[in-house]
């Protein structure tokens, strides 16, 4: 598997268990931005400079951008200011960690072009086998592999002053991993876990977080930020998954599996996360400050 991945993976009695590397998460400082949820979108075009980028037109001027790079893996950034940092801003400039192995214009990526229809109340933004959907009146955004909703959100994202919060649909038979060194848990199904370090190696303690999750149900999500937050897998709702950062922006990176199921083999979403050895583009998590 070629360095430059983003994932690794450790196969454990058969199954692919993630492994993401984390020693510290460095905070960034929150910061002042729109305290609103999203209220609708008014377009989305594909940029003139990259056909694997589109450019969405919130309500209220809020900006937004949508970057895909593999069959079944995009980036779907929120950010008000408009600026779409490549990199997480570390709290200090002496951290040189960067969360992702390479920047989205790397050509370790295919880039598959991307497509925009609109469907009169949403909008249909495809790239390779998966679609991101935008409603119209709400911008609440769903994810499809083919015709299966894999994703959806709830609610519509919400930029508010304490930060921003992405609130998910959740199955009743789905089950939720990662986010790093929880101690002593590992199935955090109807659980809230700490994205924070809480320096903290007993029961119950969080010693190196990382800002990423993945499902049973065929996607994970790498949100690409060093600010603290929480993830409420169904502790408050069990019907719903509550994602927060204490940060004003929205970034992340969406892997999904375009079969529904992550199984050996595949190269797309699912082989990336169980770290195919045959796809170039299989990648690991960084999250070691002062990392190159």
């Amino acid at each position: 598997m070629r360095r430059n991945s983003i994932f690794t993976k450790r196969w454990v009695k058969g199954s692919a268990v993630l492994v993401a590397t984390a020693a510290t998460l460095v905070f960034a400082s929150p910061q002042q931005a729109i305290a609103t949820p999203l209220k609708g979108v008014d377009s989305a075009t594909v940029s003139q400079s990259a056909s694997n980028v589109v450019d969405i037109d919130f309500a209220d001027g809020i900006k937004g951008r949508i970057t895909f790079l593999e069959d079944g893996i995009f980036r779907y950034n929120v950010d008000p200011k408009g600026e779409f940092s490549e990199y997480a801003t570390p709290r200090s400039k002496s951290h040189t960690a960067k969360i992702q192995a390479q920047p989205d214009t790397s050509d370790t990526y295919s880039k598959p072009s991307a497509t925009v229809v609109d469907k009169g109340d949403a909008i249909e933004i495809t790239g390779g086998k998966a679609t991101v959907v935008l409603d119209k009146a709400t911008g609440k955004m769903s994810i499809k592999s083919g015709d299966r909703v894999v994703v959806s959100e709830s609610a519509s994202l919400d930029l508010d002053k304490k930060g921003t919060v992405q609130t998910l649909a959740k199955e009743k038979s789905e089950n939720f991993f990662g986010g790093g060194t929880q101690n002593g848990r590992f199935l955090h199904t109807n659980q809230t876990i700490a994205i924070s370090n809480t320096n903290n190696w007993t029961d119950g303690g969080v010693a190196s977080p990382n800002p990423f999750y993945w499902t049973s149900d065929g996607y994970g999500v790498l949100r690409n930020t060093f600010a603290e937050g929480s993830y409420d897998f169904g502790s408050t709702d069990s019907s719903t998954v509550t994602t927060s950062h204490s940060e004003n922006e929205f970034d992340a990176y969406y892997f999904v599996a375009t079969n529904g199921r992550f199984e050996r083999g595949n190269r797309d979403a699912a082989g990336l996360l169980q770290g195919d050895r045959q796809s170039g583009t299989a990648a690991r998590v960084r999250f070691l400050p002062g990392s190159p």
